[in-house]
């Protein structure tokens, strides 16, 4: 199909379409992960003086394209970019938030960006903080994944729901997962794609498999360019690699495929990429992640010393990079993978 002509995005600057925010990182929060010795030269994390609460703000929606919207995360840790794309009959909602709450305000906006049209639900992937409230959805819309998200909420789902409880919330903040049931799709697609005209608009879903987790998909639309990522892409931030056992095991995990995925995503050249965190970016980004694992895989086969250390030298080689929680668990996953 051929792009529209009423509106470039490839002319517009896209850090001033507008700013989306950076996630300050689940694992910092995760119990047991090692605090770094603060020695001279050391990079550390800075001091950690509050906790936003992770609810998704839907008052303030901002329109990328026209009809095509994000609530952005607004730097609030488990706050996920959420997605709403309006068609002539339908409206596609990119996920949903942690909890009931969030999953609230995100169905209301839809309704009142899109009245009378009718509402589908997907996910990104089956982490919580993205979908843990698709209960909300299951009455007035339809729920659309991927088998493969089906299938790892069905097996991890109440694995990843007891975590989030007992290891990655806050203890004031466990509340948000109060009457949250898992809740499956009404209808999946298998393979590696499917499309849904909303009216007026099209929108492909592609997954891989595994990389980020298992069934990661994106949500492209051809006609605008726009590309929803997920968590296979996160801005001026180290990359979400979530291998965090029991949790989350290391087969949940798949680098080299992930690797792939970004490449694919850069095929497409996109004019906008939405990260599952983080502000609006093109294809720098996974561009940018893709040297990210290059370079971690070749300092771990050439590695000798202490662990510790390594992590500290990827901390100062990537020092204007948020969220460096990440890096510890991405090294045990490549030491690990060997």
């Amino acid at each position: 199909m051929e792009k529209s002509s009423s509106f470039d995005l490839a002319t517009m600057d896209r850090r001033h379409l507008f700013k989306l925010s950076l996630f300050a990182g689940l694992a910092g929060m995760l119990p047991g992960f090692p605090a770094m010795a603060q020695e001279a030269g050391d990079i550390v994390d800075p001091p950690v003086s509050s906790n936003p609460v992770p609810v998704v703000d839907a008052r303030f929606p901002s329109e990328i394209a026209p009809g095509v919207f994000i609530l952005p995360d607004k730097r609030i840790t488990l706050v996920p970019n959420v997605g709403i794309i309006v068609g002539r009959d339908s409206v596609l909602v990119v996920d949903c938030g942690l909890g009931i709450e969030s999953a609230e305000n995100v169905l209301d906006v839809a309704r009142r960006l899109a009245p009378g049209r009718k509402i589908i639900l997907t996910v990104t992937h089956a982490h919580p903080e993205h979908g843990f409230g698709a209960q909300v959805f299951s009455a007035d819309a339809r729920i659309y994944y991927n088998s493969a998200q089906r299938d790892h909420l069905a097996r991890r789902g109440d694995i990843l729901l007891d975590g989030f409880r007992n290891g990655v919330l806050p203890p004031e903040q466990t509340h948000l997962l109060d009457g949250v049931v898992l809740t499956g799709p009404h209808e999946t697609y298998d393979g590696a794609t499917a499309r849904i005209d909303l009216g007026d608009r099209v929108v492909d879903m592609r997954t891989w498999g595994t990389a980020h987790t298992p069934g990661d998909q994106i949500i492209h639309l051809p006609d605008e360019g726009i590309v929803f990522a997920g968590d296979l892409l996160e801005e001026r931030m180290f990359p979400i690699v979530p291998f965090f056992p029991p949790m989350i095991e290391a087969e949940e995990i798949d680098i080299a495929r992930w690797e792939t995925v970004l490449r694919d995503i850069i095929s497409l050249a996109p004019n906008i990429i939405v990260p599952g965190h983080g502000n609006l970016a093109g294809t720098e980004l996974p561009e940018a992640v893709l040297a990210y694992f290059a370079d971690v895989r070749q300092r771990v086969q050439n590695a000798t010393g202490d662990p510790a250390a390594l992590e500290q030298q990827i901390r100062r080689h990537y020092a204007t990079w948020e969220n460096p929680h990440f890096v510890a668990p991405t090294l045990r996953y490549f030491m690990q993978a060997g």
